[in-house]
């Protein structure tokens, strides 16, 4: 169709239509992005401002006549057109819009100078003049701080579930602890109602068997009397009264077990005693035997009897012997010590208090835990049959306990035995003619290094850990000498090694304070043991000078000779 000429009128109408059209279209896209939430700012590929909306305005504290044909950087200081240049690969000929970048958090310059934190979203926009950048920018500041916020919260959340799981943790090892003390105390009771048991049952036989050999030593010796002008009637009546006798020497030993023996306690010096006994007990004991004693001096005095106290010495001693055939070393040795109410607690038949302590120990094969355990029980024996009745230990465990002593073993197979008897002491009376001076206290022993505990026995090992731990300290804790060894290279802040000298797994403490000192030249140590330190240096071998606590040892003695070896 051909095309109708307008005439000049209706031109100047179409043209003012369009005109309005657009000048509508142009008002409208105005408003809508004057309504958007965001602000608002096009761009062209220079970088310049060609649009804003009123949201930019109320951001920035600018107007619009500020921004137009201002570079882009005087809202955002960042180099977006970088960030546009970067992105023009996006672009197609397509006139549309398609994402070139977005959620880039920057920071937003107002006219004030102040900065804001803001989002920007960039697109392109392609028009019949070019293409221009479109960026949506978007305050976070409320999002931030609400992120900020929220952070906070959970780092204040993870804190207090870490300090819960802590607390936890060790509400859960202290009842660990006490279940296992509890245990230990149990075991403990259970083996003292055996003995106890076990103790009036043998008193009971004893007192009959006493009555049966009265009667039948009795008869012996009126039958004598009928039959002197009889050799052989005589040899055989002498021979069953030797019999009878040796049975009386056993109901003796089975009495002082169940503890109704006659006893005459009396205040004696332990040491003058062994004085007195050395020469017995190396008559009787061969030359294959070295015997060393080493005393306390000033001891108080203990109350006993002192037939039976020296009765005891001689069966301990022959035990010794007995157990080293092909010679060693029998150390004997005097303390005054106080057993206080945690190894009470865990030994159940002793009364916390101060005790005076005579040890004899050897040299010889030792004894495994479960011979430990029935050692004291009447007739227990591990020697061939018909070469000991397994009344010895049994008449000593009597004996002290009826004296109101304790008595304990420590042993372990291959190593030696030392048996540890404590007596109740008589304290001197202080003089009149001055008033009694106040004790001396001590000062509290305490410290925040680490200390590594090495100890084979459950129970000693957390009873340990648990009272240097509330002295301050940090404990670490191994069982045997190559978890022990292995804490050591992974923990560089280890101050003392705290170890027990006879140790399982082939490693002892000696040889883990060797190797320990070969890894850091000054760590600390301290022996603790069963053993006393006179009878260790001829069990281990031990050289030069060494700092040891003999088991049981009192807090206040622990806490002392800790801050003591630290400090040195």
């Amino acid at each position: 169709m051909d095309q109708i000429d307008e005439s000049p009128g209706a031109q100047i109408a179409r043209l003012t239509a369009q005109l309005s059209t657009s000048r509508s279209l142009e008002q409208r896209a105005r408003e809508l992005l004057d309504a958007a939430p965001d602000a608002i700012v096009v761009v062209d590929q220079a970088g310049q401002i060609v649009l804003v909306n009123a949201q930019t305005e109320k951001l920035f504290g600018y107007t619009r006549a500020e921004l137009i044909g201002e570079s882009i950087e005087v809202l955002v200081p960042q180099n977006l057109r970088a960030a546009h240049v970067g992105k023009r690969s996006q672009f197609s000929d397509t006139p549309s819009v398609r994402p070139m970048g977005t959620g880039l958090d920057l920071s937003g310059q107002r006219k004030d100078g102040t900065q804001v934190p803001v989002e920007i979203s960039l697109s392109p926009l392609h028009t019949s003049s070019g293409v221009l950048i479109s960026a949506a920018i978007r305050d976070t500041t409320e999002r931030r701080l609400a992120q900020e916020a929220l952070r906070q919260a959970h780092d204040e959340l993870e804190r207090r579930v870490s300090e819960r799981t802590a607390e936890l943790e060790q509400a859960n090892r202290a009842l660990q602890s006490e279940i296992e003390d509890r245990a230990a105390a149990e075991r403990a009771l259970h083996q003292a109602q055996k003995m106890e048991a076990v103790g009036q049952l043998t008193g009971g036989i004893a007192h009959d068997f006493n009555n049966l050999l009265t009667v039948v030593m009795g008869n012996l010796q009126l039958l004598a009397r009928r039959v002197q002008s009889d050799p052989l009637a005589n040899d055989l009546i002498k021979s069953a009264l030797n019999a009878a006798w040796r049975g009386a020497e056993l109901n003796r030993r089975l009495l002082a077990f169940s503890r109704k023996q006659r006893l005459a306690p009396i205040a004696l010096d332990l040491n003058d005693m062994i004085g007195g006994m050395t020469t017995l007990l190396r008559r009787s004991l061969g030359e294959q035997i070295r015997i060393n004693v080493h005393i306390t001096p000033d001891l108080p005095p203990a109350l006993a009897d002192v037939t039976q106290l020296e009765s005891a010495l001689l069966n301990l001693a022959v035990n010794s012997r007995d157990a080293m055939p092909d010679g060693g070393t029998l150390t004997i040795e005097t303390a005054a010590v106080n057993l206080d109410e945690h190894y009470a607690a865990l030994e159940c038949d002793v009364k916390p208090g101060s005790y005076v302590m005579l040890a004899v120990s050897d040299t010889g094969s030792g004894m495994s835990p479960e011979v430990v355990q029935k050692a004291f029980e009447p007739f227990f024996t591990t020697k061939e049959t018909g070469k000991g009745t397994g009344l010895g230990l049994a008449m000593v465990y009597g004996f002290v306990k009826q004296s109101g002593g304790h008595v304990k073993i420590y042993s372990e197979p291959g190593t030696g035995t030392t048996v540890k008897l404590f007596l109740p002491i008589i304290a001197r009376p202080a003089p009149v003619e001055e008033a009694p001076a106040e004790a001396e206290q001590r000062p509290e022993a305490t410290g925040t290094e680490t200390i590594l505990v090495v100890e084979d026995e459950d129970d000693v090992r957390e009873l340990v850990c648990r009272l240097l731990g509330a002295l301050g300290y940090r404990i670490l804790q191994a069982s045997e000498g190559k978890a022990a060894l292995e804490i050591l290279e992974q923990e560089p802040g280890i101050a003392l090694l705290f170890t027990d000298v006879v140790l399982p797994g082939g490693m002892n403490g000696p040889e883990i304070a060797r190797r320990a000192q070969l890894l850091r030249p000054h760590l600390k140590l301290l022996y603790t043991s069963g053993y006393t330190g006179n009878a260790l240096q001829q069990l281990e071998a031990l050289e030069g000078p060494f700092k040891m606590i003999s088991k049981p040892y009192v807090i206040d003695d622990l806490a002392q000779i800790v801050r003591g070896v630290l400090d040195t």
